[in-house]
C-alpha cells in the first residue's frame, strides 16, 4: 500500500522547484483523461491510456482510478513508453487494488535534484494500464457497458486524490484540474459459443495440477479432445485425470489420455456404448473438463531464511495438429458436430521450495580430519601435485538422528578424474551397509559438467534387521574416492569439489543430496564442499647441494660444510646424494667417487638424468626453497 510518507515526499521534493524561484502561472484548462475502448469477453484483456494536458511543467502526479470489480480488473499499470519514462522519473509507485489502482510519480526524487519535469504539452501519454474482463453476458442478453473513473479520496490507505504537482503545489479538481473519466470504455459482449481455458497455476511444492475449463452455450457437449503442450525443461506431465470435473460427473464411457515429453492429449466421448443413455455435459460457463498434473522438472530448493530466487514461469499452450497419429486438434462435439473452440492458454509458476534447515551435514576433505574438528571451521584441503592420485573422503554428522542411508550428489572441477570409491574403514562398512553404489561422470563435454553420485542403504536385503548409523556431532567417515589431478590442471590452484542437487544419475534419474531418517527423505541441510589443491612439485638435481644447477666438487664441500660448519643449504633432498633419507659424510663421499673414481652417480634425479626432476622416494627431508622448486 502507498503510505502517507509517499505524498509527503512527493510534495517536499517538488517544493524544491518553488524554492528555486520558479513562478507558475495557470491560464488554460489542464486535464487528466482516460483514453481507449474495447469489446471484451471473459478473460480477454485490452490496454487503456491516461493522457495529460498541462500548461506548466509537472514535477509529479498521483492517479487514482476506480472500476467495478464484478465486471473488470486491472492486471498491469505501466509508464513504459510514456512521457513519464521519457522524463526520467525517479520514483514510480503503482498499486493495484480490488476496485481500482493508484499511481504515484515524482520526477526528481533523488540527489543531486537535477530538476526533471514533464514538459508542457497537450494529450501527452502519461501512463497505461491493462484491464481484463471478469464476466460476459449470456448469449442473447444485451451487452454490458462499464469503464474507469477518476476517484478522489477513496482508494488506498491513506486515501489518495488525483493531482499534478507544479511549482511545488498540488493541482487537483478543486484547483481547476479537469478529470475526464471513461465510464463506458469497455463493452462486455457474450463469450463465443465454445471457449476452452487453461487455468493459471502456481506450484509451491514442485508439483500440482491445472484445470481446463469450458464455456459452452451452443448446446450439450457430447465429447471433446484436448491437446496441450509444455516446455520439458521446466515441466513434466505426470497424469491427466477427471477428478472433481463436470466430465467425471457425466460418467464418460470413452476416455483416452496420452502423455508425452512435450505435452499431452485427452479424448473423451460421453456416451459411446449401448443402451446410449445420452450422457452429456450441459451448457454453462466455467465447466471443469480435465486436470493436467505436472511436476516442476528442475525445482529450486531454498533453505528457510535464505533470499528467494525468482519463480520459474512457463506456458501451457493449446496446440492443433502436433500430437497423435493422425494429428489431434482441440475440438468440442455438440449435437454431433465438431466445433473449433476459442482457446485461452495458461501458465504454470514453479515457486522455490522452502525447506527448514535440518541438523544433518555433509563434508568432504582429507581422510585425516583433525581430531576434534569443528564442523563450522574451514575444511583442510586435499593436497597433491599434477598427475598425483589423491584420496578425497566424504563425511556426515547428525547429532540427533539415526540414518538409514544417504544419497550424495557432487559436482567437481573437470581437471580432476574420479577413479574409484570405497567405504572401507568407514562407519558404513562397520555397520554392514547392504547397498553401496556410485556413479562417475568425468566427461566435461556432455553439457552438465563432471559429477559423482553415491547411494548407500544400510538395510536393503532380508531379513531386514533395521541397521542404521548412529547420531554423531563429530563428522564420521562415509567413504573415500581416489581422484587424479590431471596434468592439464593449472599448478598452484584450488580445484573445487561441491555438493550439487539435481544431478543426472547414470540411468537418467535426478539425484539430490539426502539423508534417510525414519524412511523419510530429508533435504535442506548444510553441505560443506572442499578443494583439492594442485601444489607445485619439488624438483631438483640430486648431488647439487649448493643449488647452482650442476654437480661438482663444490657440492661435496657444501655437504661437509653443512654437517660440520653450519653452512646453509637450500634443498636438503639435493644434498642427500645417496638417497637414503639422511645427509651425512656418505653423501660427500658418493659425489667425490662419482666425479673422480668412476663411482655410481647419485640416484634419480641425478646428473646423468640430464635435468631436474621430482624425488621418487618418500623421505623426511625438508622441502626445497631454491629456484629448483617449481611446477612441472
Amino acid at each position: 500500500m502507498l503510505r502517507s510518507t509517499f505524498l509527503s515526499r512527493l510534495l517536499s521534493v517538488c517544493a524544491l522547484v518553488t524554492l528555486s524561484g520558479v513562478t507558475i502561472t495557470l491560464t488554460a484548462q489542464q486535464s487528466l483523461s482516460i483514453v481507449g475502448s474495447a469489446s471484451l469477453s471473459t478473460g480477454q484483456t485490452a490496454s487503456f491510456d491516461v493522457e495529460v494536458t498541462n500548461t506548466a511543467p509537472i514535477e509529479g502526479y498521483v492517479l487514482a482510478i476506480g472500476f467495478d470489480p464484478a465486471l473488470t480488473s486491472v492486471t498491469l499499470v505501466s509508464t513504459s513508453g510514456t512521457v513519464t519514462a521519457g522524463s526520467l522519473a525517479e520514483l514510480i509507485v503503482p498499486e493495484i487494488l480490488p476496485n481500482g489502482f493508484t499511481l504515484g510519480v515524482v520526477l526528481d526524487a533523488n540527489v543531486p535534484f537535477d530538476g526533471q519535469t514533464i514538459p508542457v504539452g497537450t494529450d501527452q501519454l502519461l501512463a497505461s494500464f491493462t484491464a481484463r474482463a471478469e464476466t460476459s453476458p449470456l448469449p442473447g442478453d444485451p451487452d454490458i457497458f462499464t469503464g474507469f473513473s477518476f476517484v478522489d479520496g477513496s482508494l488506498n490507505n491513506p486515501v489518495l486524490s488525483n493531482i499534478i504537482v507544479q511549482g511545488g503545489a498540488s493541482i487537483g479538481a478543486g484547483e481547476g484540474l479537469g478529470l475526464v473519466s471513461a465510464p463506458n470504455a469497455v463493452t462486455l459482449v457474450p463469450a463465443p459459443p465454445v471457449e476452452l481455458t487453461i487455468a493459471n497455476a502456481t506450484f509451491d511444492e514442485s508439483s500440482g495440477s491445472t484445470t481446463v475449463f469450458m464455456a459452452n452455450f451452443a448446446g450439450p457437449t457430447d465429447g471433446f479432445v484436448l491437446s496441450i503442450s509444455h516446455d520439458p525443461a521446466v515441466l513434466m506431465l505426470e497424469n491427466i485425470n477427471l477428478l472433481g470435473t463436470a466430465t467425471d460427473l457425466a460418467m464418460p464411457e470413452f476416455v483416452i489420455p496420452n502423455i508425452r515429453s512435450t505435452g499431452g492429449t485427452l479424448g473423451v466421448v460421453l456416451d459411446i456404448n449401448a443402451p446410449f443413455e445420452a450422457q452429456v455435459i450441459p451448457p454453462g460457463s466455467m465447466l471443469a473438463l480435465a486436470n493436467f498434473r505436472y511436476q516442476c522438472a528442475n525445482p529450486v530448493f531454498v533453505v528457510e531464511g535464505d533470499p528467494l530466487p525468482p519463480p520459474q514461469i512457463t506456458d501451457l499452450t493449446f496446440v492443433d495438429n502436433v500430437f497423435g497419429s493422425p494429428p489431434l486438434s482441440n475440438v468440442v462435439v455438440v449435437g454431433g458436430n465438431s466445433i473449433s473452440p476459442t482457446l485461452i492458454n495458461g501458465t504454470v509458476t514453479c515457486l522455490p521450495v522452502v525447506q527448514s534447515l535440518e541438523d544433518s551435514q555433509f563434508y568432504c576433505g582429507p581422510r585425516d580430519l583433525p581430531v576434534g574438528f569443528d564442523p563450522s571451521a574451514p575444511i583442510p584441503p586435499v593436497v597433491g601435485s599434477l598427475g598425483d592420485t589423491v584420496e578425497l573422503c566424504f563425511f556426515y554428522s547428525d547429532p540427533t538422528d539415526n540414518l538409514q542411508g544417504l544419497q550424495i550428489a557432487v559436482c567437481y572441477d573437470c581437471n580432476l578424474t574420479f577413479e574409484s570409491f570405497s567405504i572401507a574403514g568407514s562407519i558404513f562398512a562397520e555397520v554392514g551397509a547392504e547397498f553401496v553404489n556410485s556413479g562417475i561422470d568425468d566427461d566435461p563435454n556432455d553439457g552438465d559438467g563432471c559429477e559423482f553420485v553415491l547411494g548407500i542403504l544400510l538395510d536393503a536385503l532380508p531379513p531386514f534387521g533395521s541397521q542404521t548409523v548412529p547420531p554423531t556431532a563429530t563428522p564420521l567417515l562415509i567413504g573415500c574416492a581416489d581422484v587424479t589431478i590431471d596434468l592439464t590442471a593449472t599448478c598452484g590452484t584450488d580445484l573445487v569439489v561441491e555438493f550439487c542437487d539435481l544431478i543426472d544419475g547414470p540411468g537418467g534419474a535426478i539425484i539430490e543430496n539426502i539423508v534417510i531418517v525414519d524412511f523419510a527423505s530429508i533435504q535442506g541441510f548444510q553441505k560443506n564442499g572442499c578443494v583439492i589443491s594442485a601444489v607445485p612439485t619439488e624438483i631438483f638435481q640430486r648431488g647439487d647441494c649448493n643449488s647452482d644447477d650442476k654437480v661438482d666438487l663444490a657440492d661435496s664441500a657444501t655437504i661437509i660444510g653443512w654437517q660440520f660448519h653450519g653452512v646453509s643449504i637450500l634443498c636438503p633432498d639435493a644434498c642427500d646424494a645417496n638417497d637414503d633419507g639422511f645427509i651425512n659424510l656418505a653423501d660427500s663421499v658418493l659425489v667425490m667417487n662419482y666425479l673422480f673414481d668412476f663411482g655410481p652417480p647419485p640416484p634419480a634425479p641425478g646428473p646423468i638424468d640430464g635435468d631436474d626432476g621430482p624425488d621418487p622416494t618418500a623421505d623426511g627431508l625438508d622441502e626445497c626453497i631454491s629456484d629448483d622448486s617449481m611446477c612441472v
